[in-house]
């Protein structure tokens, strides 16, 4: 019959791991900065966004981040915007 091998799942290059450290810093920083309080679920896409190295990140960050303040109850026109507007001041830190 053979030996049976298992085959195991490779870590992801473009997986990130975000310590729980960061996600408070980030949030003081956007209220010190901008003046508006950002959940956590929100700050781990943009803070996972901020530190990947791959392309089109920003677009795929705006588009999880404008899913998840829909489901929050904004509008998708003004979930989208804000998501940008969010995105827009993470980049430029």
């Amino acid at each position: 019959m053979g030996k049976r091998y298992r085959v195991s799942q490779l870590p992801s290059v473009n997986r990130v791991y975000v310590p729980y450290v960061l996600i408070p810093l980030w949030q003081m920083k956007l209220r010190e900065r901008y003046g508006i309080e950002i959940d956590e679920d929100i700050v781990k896409i943009l803070i996972t966004a901020r530190y990947t190295k791959s392309t089109w990140k920003w677009q795929r960050t705006v588009k999880k981040v404008a899913e998840e303040l829909s489901k929050r109850g904004f509008s998708k026109a003004h979930a989208y915007s804000f998501a940008k507007n969010l995105v827009s001041a993470v980049v430029l830190r």
